[in-house]
């Protein structure tokens, strides 16, 4: 029986499969549970991964017990998509996720609601000490309920840079590849990095923050087209092109690559967020660009020649 290579060749996600196929065996040699238990101290994240994989495969397979072809079967599946689409398994997972171009508001059991833009997604943790939303990918809006149990739950918006908790009652945070934005649209939000969680700030309503894993940042003025994205509607008031196409590049299928120079032209002015052809067509004809498609996946952008 093969072990886990636990080197770089291998993604932590194969490590993780390949560890629920090895122990989906109805016998468990002792040699076997020690090399598991050793695997599994390396780094925090390698039992995160296993029980995402774990979790995964008791949900698509309830029964007591599955061969190990089964199991290889569909977890290759499933490995595969993810690689495919360059997701870790936690998003795949995650209680609510909306696909490109789809904006969605959830309504959850305590009277609070969460829209969730484009290409997002959130998993919902409610117990009897808190109400936390953990954001694993994109961009969410919260309105938040009062709460009227015994223990007056607070309400926490977590993404992988910090916490924002409510301190009353309309938010948005967005997680991008390399840091968190909160903008505060009513009352107050205290802001944490998790490198420093008990040392909170408190943002009033127009204010936004933006936070990495090792700190906050200075507060700004929220804009005021922070939830225009609820309408489906991108508002802007001179913002760099580099920017809006960063933003679009959240609505629209396959990839959009702007030249350094077509980036720092200026723009005010609506885009739809649920049409991103639409938007490059009103881009192109209010600024001096060029738009080049390639199918259905690449679109290229630069300044007229």
């Amino acid at each position: 029986m093969s072990k886990v290579d636990g080197t770089n060749s291998t993604s932590l996600s194969e490590q993780a499969a390949e560890w629920v196929i090895l122990l989906s065996d109805g016998e468990i040699s002792h040699e076997l549970r020690t090399d598991f238990e050793t695997w599994l101290a390396q780094d925090s994240r390698h039992r995160e991964a296993y029980e995402q994989v774990d979790h995964l495969w008791q949900s698509l397979t309830p029964q007591k017990r599955q061969s190990r072809k089964g199991i290889k079967l569909v977890l290759s599946i499933v490995l595969l998509l993810c690689g495919l689409h360059g997701l870790p398994l936690s998003e795949w997972l995650a209680d609510e996720h909306t696909s490109i171009g789809e904006i969605r508001r959830i309504a959850l059991t305590d009277g609070s609601h969460i829209t969730l833009d484009s290409n997002s997604a959130a998993d919902i943790a409610f117990d009897t000490q808190q109400r936390r939303i953990i954001l694993r990918r994109g961009r969410l809006l919260a309105e938040v309920a009062p709460d009227f149990s015994l223990s007056q739950r607070p309400f926490i918006v977590e993404t992988r840079d910090g916490t924002a908790q409510a301190l009353g009652t309309i938010y948005t945070v967005e997680q991008s590849d390399y840091d968190s934005i909160v903008n505060v649209i009513e009352s107050r939000v205290d802001i944490a990095s998790h490198a420093r969680p008990h040392q909170p700030i408190t943002l009033q309503a127009g204010q936004s923050i933006r936070l990495d894993r090792r700190q906050l940042y200075q507060p700004e003025t929220t804009s005021t087209s922070a939830t225009s994205w609820t309408q489906t509607r991108l508002i802007y008031q001179d913002a760099s092109l580099d920017q809006i196409i960063s933003d679009l590049a959240r609505y629209q299928m396959g990839v959009i690559k702007i030249n350094e120079q077509a980036g720092q032209l200026r723009f005010t002015g609506v885009l739809p967020a649920d049409d991103a052809e639409a938007a490059l067509i009103i881009l192109k004809d209010a600024l001096p660009i060029h738009i080049k498609q390639y199918g259905r996946w690449l679109v290229w952008i630069d300044l007229q020649k």
